[in-house]
């Protein structure tokens, strides 16, 4: 046979999968840090779509309610991609009704769960406000999109390992910054800095509200103020997603100041809007930890 038909038919069983790879994948992600985890890893890789369920301004999907719009979103996707740990309280069934074939990805099923919180046996969900378990979640992301596109698990690879070396790096600052912290005790709006606060050897001494939405009574901010200080806590962190009214309340009645602390769980779906984030809270716990 000629040499050119030999080459073409080598040719074509070395593209032979690319019929595969015209399939497109469309995934879901149910707020903002999924999103950013996700799109790193997807890149510029063709045929692949990321969509938010939660707008970016929703913040932390604890009680959200579906809406038919994000039942559409979901019956139209392959995949979708939650942080799991029950923060997501419509994942399983509600999604399963809306697309009995779409798969979903806990991702936060890698990490070491810390316990506690709203109740007996409560798992904490916030996990991803950590550069350590971010790295994780993005290794299931990976893991996940790569199955359900095997013929991009090369660039997915790529991709999430380039992620994963910049993480590795913020992972670095923050734990060299922990050297050098005076003050360990801290004080934060809700429990969503608890995996950070492990990683960092920090002891979240107290929580402005117990439960997301319940305020605290006049007795509570008495004596966490106490707390704070007995406990000798240098600031009050408050969250940007949140009023600060309760924060400068107690911080005012304890006499220490007031500073924000951002979980990125709002905001914007730039590719760096993690990394960029995190880096101002360890700005923040820089200046308010490591000071005499």
């Amino acid at each position: 046979p000629s040499m050119a038909f030999v080459f073409f038919i080598a040719f074509t069983l070395a593209f032979a999968p690319s019929a595969g790879a015209a399939e497109p994948l469309r995934v879901l992600t149910s707020f903002l840090p999924m999103e950013i985890f996700t799109r790193n890893v997807v890149g510029d890789t063709p045929g692949v779509t990321v969509v938010s369920m939660l707008p970016a301004s929703t913040g932390c999907p604890h009680d959200y309610a579906l809406t038919p719009g994000d039942m559409k979103k979901i019956a139209s996707a392959d995949l979708f991609v939650a942080n799991g740990l029950g923060m997501e309280e419509f994942l399983g069934e509600p999604v399963l009704r809306a697309n009995p074939k779409i798969r979903i990805v806990e991702t936060a099923r890698a990490v070491l769960p810390i316990h506690g919180g709203h109740g007996d046996g409560d798992v904490n969900p916030h996990t991803w406000v950590s550069p350590r378990n971010a790295i994780l979640q993005v290794r299931e992301i990976e893991k996940a999109l790569s199955s359900a596109r095997p013929v991009s698990a090369n660039a997915f690879r790529r991709n999430a390992d380039a992620f994963v070396s910049r993480l590795s790096a913020l992972a670095e600052e923050f734990e060299a910054a922990a050297k050098t912290f005076r003050r360990r005790n801290i004080v934060t709006f809700h429990n969503v800095f608890d995996y950070l606060a492990r990683d960092l050897g920090l002891t979240v001494v107290g929580e402005i509200e117990t439960a997301p939405g319940q305020e605290p009574s006049a007795g509570e901010i008495r004596k966490l103020s106490r707390t704070i200080r007995e406990r000798k806590v240098p600031v009050v962190f408050s969250e940007p997603q949140y009023s600060p009214k309760l924060a400068e309340a107690l911080a005012r009645e304890a006499g220490v100041p007031v500073r924000v602390l951002d979980p990125v769980a709002t905001g914007s779906p730039a590719l760096s809007a993690y990394e960029d984030a995190m880096r101002r809270n360890l700005s923040t716990l820089k200046e308010a930890l490591s000071a005499r």
